[in-house]
């Protein structure tokens, strides 16, 4: 009996928790063993910017493809327009389908293309465009057509108060623009999300051209104009050119390999790049 009433007693002895002690006045509070950790919505979703390595095109230029923020997709063309002369390509064929870049730039002779500006449902162009000297569509000034890519002596991406339409050798209408002066356009809309086309440059003598998926138009401004985005070569201005199924993108690689990633439409015109 002694012997369980010692056991019991032990037991009990062990279950009750020794008084807390009252921390000293003038000691700080010693810290918890284990720092506390944030959960998962606490976490900032980590901004991406991974790519593979350029594959050379045909005449120096190189095709690049980039994962960043949001994961969106960039792939497109860096080039330089010494080595390159710019043309609109026009295809007036309305029921020829969206495979028709490989056909048009092929005969072209561009090495890389990518479809150009918007057009309206009787398929002329929306805005103005002239390719190989021909001059077709209406000169427009509205909230979406801002911009035009223009050769004259020279390549260039021009705001709509500075194009000189009388000296224009090629143009196509497009918008809205993306980044002016190295900063993105603000007050783009950011809900709609699709694939779009894009232009830019540094100011000087090199571009680059090509596909942005699954991205709104405010997104692809912030994107284009992030600092350190593509190693040497700040974007100055950038504009958009279309979106949604109608993208696409075509090139020829250093080995003369064709590739293509047409869009599930017919569009009016391309931009293409043939070497000097």
């Amino acid at each position: 009996m002694r012997r369980l009433t010692f056991i019991a007693a032990l037991a009990l002895t062990s279950c009750v928790q020794p008084p807390r002690a009252t921390p000293v006045a003038g000691e700080p509070d010693l810290a918890p063993l284990a720092p506390r950790y944030p959960s998962w919505d606490e976490i900032p979703a980590p901004a991406q910017n991974t790519g593979t390595l350029p594959s050379p095109l045909i005449g120096g230029a190189s095709l690049h493809h980039l994962t960043v923020a949001n994961n969106v997709e960039l792939q497109f063309v860096m080039f330089d327009s010494r080595s390159y002369a710019l043309q609109v390509i026009d295809q007036p064929e309305d029921w020829s389908g969206g495979g028709k870049i490989t056909e048009c730039l092929r005969k072209a002779g561009a090495i890389a293309g990518v479809n150009g500006g918007f057009f309206t449902p009787q398929f002329t162009p929306m805005g103005h465009m002239i390719a190989n000297g021909h001059k077709t569509g209406a000169w427009q000034q509205n909230k979406l057509l801002t911009g035009a890519f223009v050769v004259d002596a020279q390549p260039r991406l021009l705001w709509n108060a500075e194009v000189n339409r009388s000296s224009a050798r090629e143009l196509v209408q497009a918008g809205p623009r993306l980044v002016d002066a190295g900063r993105a356009v603000p007050n783009l809309e950011r809900s709609k999300h699709t694939t779009r086309t894009f232009i830019a440059t540094d100011g000087e003598h090199r571009w680059l051209f090509g596909i942005a998926r699954s991205t709104s138009l405010g997104e692809l401004a912030a994107i284009l104009a992030t600092p350190h985005l593509l190693p040497g070569f700040h974007i100055q201005r950038a504009l958009n050119l279309d979106g949604g199924h109608s993208s696409a993108l075509y090139y020829r690689t250093a080995d003369g390999h064709e590739h293509s990633d047409p869009g599930w439409s017919t569009v009016r015109n391309y931009l293409g790049i043939v070497p000097r």
